[in-house]
């Protein structure tokens, strides 16, 4: 949920001077409810947040809340089996569009640079050998370890219309000054904010989320609006959040389009991985 959605289901939380009594949200990873911080008037910077802690809201943990306080490890066991890891490796990479493709889902705001960069951090920590790893689930090891943090490289905003585009198409040729004058487009960055991953609260390690049963194994996409400058997470900085639907059967149901990329990602990939995406 965003503050934005929140606000279109429940409405402002003042009318004039008068604070409304709404609803509250409710954080998915501990389940508490959650306030808007600096909901005074519309040109606040406004964020959830949880409420102090009282007698009748007591400190629990949060992964949320604990924001950088708390990061996720894959622990690679001494006596691991290295020809599973080898073989879990080699069948990733057969499907690394495929894993690409839902890796995309997942995350939204994401390029081939990234991918690259959390399967370099895959072999660093030797993800493949964790016990039992599953090919499904690299992914998600992949994506709870990371940071995906903001992108301040800007892209030009959409703007124009078809209609403006096609009428331009056929305008006077202007001159270079006046095409120099001509108000250009706001730029955009390209990863606005701090995106990271989490299991729901009951779920502290990896090793906490593989034992649980399917149905309560709860991921959360969450943002941080992090202002610019900030090298660190800061639970105040909670922007919006989601629960994600993991797939565990996206190998075995494949949809049209999964083992499809773009020219540029192949030929990245191919340049960081020669020796494991053979040419076809």
């Amino acid at each position: 949920m965003t503050i934005p959605e929140y606000r279109r289901e429940y409405g402002p939380s003042y009318r004039g001077e008068t604070k409304l009594d709404l609803p509250a949200t409710t954080c998915p990873a501990c389940h508490q409810e959650l306030l808007i911080r600096g909901a005074h008037g519309p040109q606040d910077r406004q964020t959830f947040a949880h409420f102090p802690v009282s007698p009748d809201r007591p400190d629990v943990f949060c992964t949320i809340k604990l924001a950088g306080r708390h990061k996720y490890s894959v622990l690679c066991p001494v006596d691991h089996d290295p020809a599973l890891a080898k073989k879990l490796r080699t069948n990733f990479f057969k499907n690394w569009k495929v894993h690409w493709s839902r890796f995309k889902q997942y995350i939204g705001h994401v390029d081939v640079d990234d991918f690259i960069a959390v399967l370099k951090v895959a072999d660093k920590a030797n993800v493949w050998g964790y016990r039992a790893m599953k090919e499904h689930e690299v992914i998600i090891a992949l994506m709870l370890i990371s940071d995906f943090k903001p992108v301040l490289a800007l892209r030009p905003a959409r703007v124009q219309s078809q209609q403006v585009a096609i009428s331009e198409s056929v305008a006077t040729p202007t001159t270079e000054a006046q095409a120099q004058a001509r108000p250009q487009p706001k730029p955009e960055p390209w990863r606005k904010n701090w995106i990271r991953f989490w299991f729901e609260s009951r779920a502290r390690s990896f090793d906490d989320f593989w034992n649980l049963s399917l149905e309560n194994k709860v991921i959360i996409r969450v943002e941080y609006a992090v202002p610019e400058g900030e090298t660190k997470l800061d639970p105040d900085y909670l922007d919006s959040f989601k629960v994600i639907d993991v797939s565990y059967d996206y190998l075995a149901h494949r949809k049209p389009g999964d083992d499809t990329v773009a020219s540029l990602v192949e030929s990245r990939m191919k340049r960081a991985f020669k020796k494991d995406i053979e040419d076809k």
